[in-house]
């Protein structure tokens, strides 16, 4: 699938609010995103700062984010939940952000909660970003 320059960023804007919400960034949560963010077509240099100034920016806001087309916001809950499980568990708020973004795009919890299910042996290779 091929997502609009707009929509990926805000599909990556989206996983920097994930990985702030608990306001620690892990090494692999860290590599991941710099992952996604190159598939997503991103230079590695902005990735990386985007990153390392993720818990002082303040143009970084926690609200919900709708994308255009329900296919777009089903690969990024999937890469959002791979994101959110790489430290070992979702933190509550996490789960909770998740959930409104499901919500948003139309997506049931029931949907969101088998992805999470599914991706609990932590499958950190398989981020979709769009693919």
């Amino acid at each position: 699938m091929k997502i609009p320059l707009l929509e990926r960023g805000i599909y990556y804007r989206g996983l920097l609010v994930l990985i702030r919400q608990d306001r620690v960034i892990s090494n692999r949560e860290r590599e991941l995103m710099i992952r996604i963010g190159q598939k997503l077509d991103f230079d590695k240099r902005f990735c990386e700062c985007a990153i390392n100034d993720l818990l002082k920016n303040p143009h970084i806001k926690g609200k919900v984010i709708k994308f255009s087309d329900k296919k777009i916001a089903e690969s990024f809950l999937r890469d959002a939940v791979t994101l959110a499980i790489v430290d070992g568990e979702i933190h509550p708020k996490e789960q909770s952000w998740l959930k409104a973004v499901a919500s948003a795009n139309g997506l049931r919890n029931e949907w969101l909660d088998a992805e999470i299910r599914g991706n609990q042996n932590h499958r950190p290779n398989s981020i979709a970003a769009g693919h």
